[in-house]
């Protein structure tokens, strides 16, 4: 007795050990379970941390400080030196040089103001200077007479170096010739020269109130005047009083006291004017072009400021000025307007004093000093747009400027911009261009829309194949079908997305362009038939489809998917020949307006739809197959069909692991980077044809991460539109779970 209960007692004991540690075990899992679940968030969230950090200094602002006035040391001999009439800087802002009314380039040190040197002007030494003007690059100098000539200079700032470090600038004036612009020997109220892309020197020259002197000429060397330049007069309406005069890329404006703005094409070997534009009700009292010499920029004696292009309102319209933007107004009278030389910013000066910074693309004033009462004579953004010098009178006040994002504001990503050129603001994507005053255009909005529509394509592709095959598999294969065919299409998901894209961009799109008609034949044949083999095996007699085994029907449907496969490669040149006039690429162009493209949204719904199919197929099966056995058989025993089941008792209560199953799908395939790189034409369009391509966000970022500098805008603009990605994906996998939790409490009590 004693001994069976010792033994009783012995296996108590070794139970409760037992217990004791399936139940650390089960502690300890549930422990690692937790930790790898809050891991994953963690990291998740670290991810978008990340992201968002290298994207928040886009939301920084520009910051700049007075750094103080400077009052320039006088004339030479006691003799005052004079208002300058123009002034630039090196790219270092060491040196500062004005253009005096005595012929003179005088250099001062920017640290302290004291003279450093002076250089007189070529060509014209000994008379009276009573305009002048900087060019916008490489630091050109005009300088109208009061003889009627205008002289032509370039200030050249060579670095010099000890041991890496930079010691000083060695400063050279070099001549670039005289030119005779009036006759009548009238004084130059007011000058700007230009170099055309032909390398042919331009000169406009105000000589009258309403008499605008153009001419072309030739380089001349050591200051001798240019041979016989090539003269022009234009004349504002009615006698207009010209205010200012600006040069282009291709243009000449005048601004005027009535408020107009004149424009004048120079395209060969005479002007044209092309439009005169009621741009204020008060007189223009600066005019400047803006970076590329497209964009005039103008502000009036009420302190308001516009943009002004010419663009085409239509493919056979003519061109016309339009103001493309408007922008904040500056309080005061705009006197002054300076472009930077690096980007599309700009400083306006008022006559209160105030000096606004602004960015002529997105339309942001990016940074405001106020005025202190004297006013902003003349403004100029540094070489390198690190800071800004502003002329009050006889003084220069300096102010520092950090500028690094200022083509950046929520409208220009996410609104419609008007750029040049172009008939009406749109959304646009061109982040790189051929030239340095490029205007870049960085709209996320094709960017989201093409990842919707290559994301609609592959769905509308996948989602009936997957989860339909996924219904026929779980419901009427016989198990040793079923168990070769699920881990052949898992084995699909692991198919190297590269080799999807490279296969679909290299063949396949060749094969859809070739057979276009017959591939757009097959989305609606092989459904019709492959339904019409459902239906007619519903309809046998009873006690045949009794005999057969489960999984027979595919012997039915099978050959007349078949059948309409070839039906459609067979009827596809007949039916292009009789409703398309034998080529459907070419009627759709003439018909719908459409383009179409070799890689387009056809080609990546095939190719990426098939990506997304084993994902979508396996969760599907596993949310048939996990539907009650209770809930078919009491189906069948009611005197349903095998289909009426699978559609009316399964399919219902498995909808929640299916939508679970698209939002799965969904999310691989916004995420796809590969299969949209190489299969479709990367073009960021707003158009939800077939027939043409797309740019998904994912594949922007592979695609321009590799040429945006560092800390760059665009570097920044890239991590925005990841950050983009994240949350869309966020936020339709939340709605997608919600959704998900309501299905499966209508189902659940069944």
């Amino acid at each position: 007795m004693a001994t069976a209960t010792l033994g009783v007692r012995e296996r108590m004991a070794a139970a409760s050990k037992r217990i004791a540690r399936v139940k650390l075990i089960d502690r300890g899992a549930t422990g690692v379970i937790i930790f790898g679940g809050i891991f994953i968030i963690l990291s998740v969230l670290f991810i978008f941390v990340f992201i968002f950090a290298e994207a928040m200094p886009l939301f920084r602002g520009a910051r700049g400080e007075r750094l103080g006035r400077i009052s320039l040391a006088g004339g030479r001999d006691g003799i005052p030196r004079g208002t300058p009439l123009a002034f630039g800087a090196d790219e270092y802002q060491k040196y500062l040089y004005e253009v005096t009314p005595d012929a003179r380039v005088v250099v001062f040190r920017l640290a302290d103001g004291a003279p450093h040197r002076e250089l007189p002007f070529p060509g014209v030494e000994g008379v009276a200077i009573t305009s002048a003007s900087r060019g916008l690059a490489g630091d050109s100098l005009a300088a109208g007479t009061a003889d009627g000539r205008v002289a032509l200079a370039q200030v050249r700032f060579r670095p010099v170096f000890e041991e890496q470090t930079l010691k000083d600038l060695d400063i050279e004036l070099r001549p670039r010739g005289v030119v005779a612009v009036d006759a009548a020997r009238r004084p130059v109220r007011e000058v700007v020269s230009q170099v055309s892309s032909e390398g042919e020197t331009l000169v406009a020259a105000l000589v009258g109130d309403d008499e605008v002197v153009l001419a072309r000429t030739g380089e001349s060397p050591e200051g001798e005047p240019a041979p016989e330049p090539a003269l022009e007069t234009l004349r504002t309406r009615d006698g207009e009083k010209v205010t200012h005069v600006r040069l282009g890329r291709s243009a000449l404006v005048a601004g005027t006291a009535a408020g107009q703005l004149y424009h004048w094409e120079l395209g060969g070997t005479e002007s044209r004017l092309t439009d005169v534009t009621k741009v204020s009700s008060v007189p223009l009292t600066a005019v400047e072009f803006g970076l590329g010499g497209n964009t005039v920029i103008v502000g009036d004696g009420d302190g308001n400021l516009s943009g002004w292009f010419r663009a085409r309102p239509s493919a056979e319209a003519e061109p016309a000025m339009v103001k493309a933007h408007d922008f904040e107004r500056q309080g005061s009278a705009i006197l002054s307007i300076g472009s930077s030389s690096r980007e599309r910013s700009f400083a306006t000066g008022g006559k209160d004093g105030s000096v606004v910074v602004r960015h002529l693309t997105s339309e942001r004033t990016l940074l405001r000093f106020p005025g202190e009462g004297r006013p902003a004579d003349s403004v100029m953004i540094a070489p390198r747009a690190d800071g800004i010098l502003v002329r009050r009178e006889d003084d220069l006040e300096r102010y520092t400027l950090l500028n690094p994002h200022p083509e950046f504001s929520w409208r220009a990503v996410l609104g419609k911009v008007w750029y040049e050129g172009y008939p009406e603001p749109e959304y646009v994507w061109q982040s790189t261009g051929a030239t340095d005053d490029f205007e870049s255009k960085m709209s996320l909005v094709p960017l989201v829309f093409g990842t919707i529509k290559a994301t609609f394509y592959a769905l509308v592709f996948a989602i009936p194949i997957a989860v339909f095959g996924a219904l026929y598999t779980s419901q009427f294969v016989h198990p040793t079908i079923k168990a070769k065919v699920k881990p052949t299409v898992e084995i699909m998901a692991a198919l190297p997305s590269v080799v999807i894209g490279f296969i679909a961009g290299l063949w396949l799109a060749n094969r859809v362009e070739a057979y276009l008609v017959p591939v757009l034949l097959l989305t609606i044949l092989m459904p019709l038939f492959g339904t019409a083999g459902v239906l007619f095996w519903d309809r046998l007699p009873h006690g045949l489809r009794r005999r057969l085994k489960p999984g027979t029907e595919v012997f039915v449907i099978l050959p007349l998917l078949v059948a309409g496969a070839l039906l459609a490669f067979l009827a596809g040149p007949l039916v292009e020949a009789v409703l398309f006039r034998s080529d459907l690429k070419q009627w759709v162009g003439a018909a719908l307006g459409l383009v179409y493209d070799q890689r387009n949204s056809i080609v990546v719904g095939l190719a990426m739809g098939f990506a997304v199919i084993p994902i979508i197929f396996t969760i599907s099966e596993d949310a048939f197959s996990s539907v009650p056995q209770h809930l078919t058989a009491a189906s069948l025993a009611l005197g349903a069909s095998r289909w009426q089941t699978a559609t009316r008792v399964v399919l219902p209560t498995a909808s929640p692991g299916i939508f679970s199953a698209i939002m799965v799908g969904f999310g691989r395939a916004v995420g796809e980077t590969m299969i949209v790189l190489m299969a479709t034409g990367n073009t960021p369009l707003l158009d939800w044809s077939p027939f043409n391509g797309m740019r998904t966000l994912s594949a922007n970022i592979a695609v321009e991460v590799p040429e945006a500098p560092y800390g760059g805008t665009l570097y920044r603009v890239l991590f925005l539109s990841a950050c983009v990605l994240f949350l869309m994906t966020f936020f339709v996998n939340t709605v997608a779970e919600l959704v998900r939790q309501r299905l499966r409490d209508k189902y659940k009590a069944i």
